[in-house]
């Protein structure tokens, strides 16, 4: 493999979307990464994300799947499970890191999911 292929390589997995790539050529091996972009969300809810809102992200890559009674404006409570993310066919819970606001889902039922990825927005209470 020589440097030309390794260029096109990143790049096609770049457009994909990936956050991390690793190749592993004969006795070489390379491993490439980027921090993942925020996107901004633009809500016209009444429960509206505002800057004080916490981002809960995701811990793993994997397959979300949402808590089914999961709705925005929904008050949660530390520790209440807001779905569980499927990885190597293992279903990991996602619980709620503290009691407040659900202001925005962030993801759909059975999207893909990076490690760092934004999921949801709340509000804590006070």
């Amino acid at each position: 493999m020589d440097l030309k292929d390794l260029d096109r390589l990143v790049e096609k997995y770049d457009r994909q979307g990936y956050q991390q790539i690793r190749v592993k050529a004969g006795e070489l091996e390379i491993e490439v990464s980027r921090q993942a972009t925020v996107a901004k969300t633009d809500t016209t809810d009444v429960a509206a994300a505002t800057d004080e809102d916490q981002t809960i992200t995701s811990p793993m890559v994997g397959v979300m799947h949402l808590s089914p009674d999961l709705t925005v404006g929904q008050t949660v409570t530390k520790g209440q499970e807001l779905g569980q993310i499927e990885s190597m066919k293992l279903f990991n819970p996602l619980v709620c890191p503290q009691t407040g606001t659900l202001t925005t889902i962030l993801v759909e039922e059975g999207a893909t999911v990076e490690f760092g990825q934004p999921l949801f927005k709340m509000r804590e209470d006070r």
